[in-house]
């Protein structure tokens, strides 16, 4: 039988849109919290009704949606507006069934319980809706300022767009960036305030954005960010960075992204373009073995509906181009999948590879030593 839940949130007397922003977020955590109290995930929530006053919010507008992504994911519920003096949000749940008491292991003797634990960093990190909300002003506030160039269309779609921060050099090396999200969250622009040292450095960067799960799979997330990079390397005259001197980094999904991008035929997609166009790479805390996923509530919704499926999207499988000396960096207080997940591609790809495990961080704090700390040293020292 479906559960129905209502809350009421405050709502700032005449708040500014940052207020009404502030409002919907907190309504969702609560929601959320209350979700979990009744042992229901994001893929029960079947309906959202947000009630707001008249013109205030739209659940469907693009800042709206990505907070609600940031706590939700790629769930899609059906999500209707409401006119209502304060904030509520009205639920409908689907009807929570028990699991089996053991189930039998499907990965590495873990149940799926026990995977979902392994692969879930929000679950550890019970800060991280603090820490995105964090990240999201900063890089709003990175992303205003001077040197930026925004939403550049690499394809028609509308989350085919990339930023430039572009640093006062001409002639300057480009680091490339891939945002994570297991493929159904978060944008470029959460994570601009990280790179911009690096551009102070003197090095451009490029925050690439690709269309999320359920609206692509994980074969056109790989092909959108393959467009991008052509299209880098097209526009480097425009934009007066040095397309001989690429870097590549990637988060999360990002580094699975990454992947791929060390592994494809460039001259097979673009004329003239060497077989390997980045010089180096730093891969963070990233998914290049795709199995274990294809038993989380997620695996679906992303495509994981097989292990053939699993198999094909799995760069671990494939066999990168030569010539970029690559580093897989993991949190040393992320869980042992996610460092087992580093230490199998190394062994698979062979070559230069470097395995790090950054003392002191986990699977969000790990990004923001990109600022200042081991991974901006080590892009330093690999762009030379």
């Amino acid at each position: 039988m479906n559960d129905c839940i209502e809350l009421r949130g405050e709502w700032p007397p005449s708040p500014d849109e940052e207020g009404r922003r502030q409002a919907y977020r907190q309504g969702l955590m609560a929601l959320q919290a209350e979700m979990g109290r009744r042992g229901a995930t994001p893929f029960h929530l079947e309906a959202l009704t947000v009630g707001a006053p008249e013109g205030a919010l739209d659940p469907q507008g693009r800042h709206y949606q990505r907070i609600f992504r940031h706590l939700f994911g790629g769930v899609q519920p059906q999500l209707r507006r409401g006119v209502a003096e304060t904030l509520t949000l009205t639920a409908t749940l689907a009807a929570v069934r028990p699991g089996e008491a053991s189930p039998a292991p499907v990965w590495h003797g873990l149940t799926p319980a026990q995977v979902g634990r392994a692969y879930s960093p929000r679950a550890t990190v019970p800060e991280a809706p603090e820490i995105f909300e964090a990240w999201r002003r900063r890089g709003d506030a990175c992303l205003a300022g001077e040197g930026v160039v925004r939403d550049l269309a690499y394809g028609p779609g509308e989350r085919q767009r990339l930023d430039l921060l572009l640093a006062d050099a001409p002639g300057a090396p480009l680091h490339v960036f891939l945002h994570g999200g297991y493929w159904q969250a978060m944008d470029k622009d959460d994570h601009a305030h990280l790179f911009a040292p690096l551009r102070e450095r003197g090095v451009n960067v490029a925050l690439i954005e690709y269309t999320l799960a359920p609206q692509a799979t994980l074969a056109d997330q790989v092909e959108e960010v393959r467009q991008a990079l052509t299209f880098l390397w097209r526009q480097a005259a425009t934009y007066g960075y040095d397309r001989h001197r690429l870097q590549l980094s990637g988060h999360s999904a990002g580094g699975h992204l990454g992947a791929w991008l060390l592994a494809t035929d460039w001259p097979a997609r673009e004329a003239g373009m060497p077989a390997q166009p980045f010089g180096s790479a730093l891969l963070v805390s990233g998914l290049y073995e795709l199995e274990p996923l294809r038993h989380l509530p997620f695996g679906p919704l992303v495509g994981l509906t097989s292990v053939e499926r699993a198999r094909d999207g799995s760069p671990i499988h494939a066999r990168p181009q030569p010539g970029a000396r690559l580093c897989l960096a993991v949190g040393e207080q992320e869980s042992e999948e996610f460092h087992w997940q580093s230490r199998a591609l190394a062994e698979a790809w062979g070559g230069e590879v470097e395995v790090l495990s950054i003392a002191g961080t986990h699977h969000f704090s790990v990004m923001e030593t990109f600022q200042e700390g081991e991974l901006m040293a080590r892009a330093l020292r690999y762009l030379g």
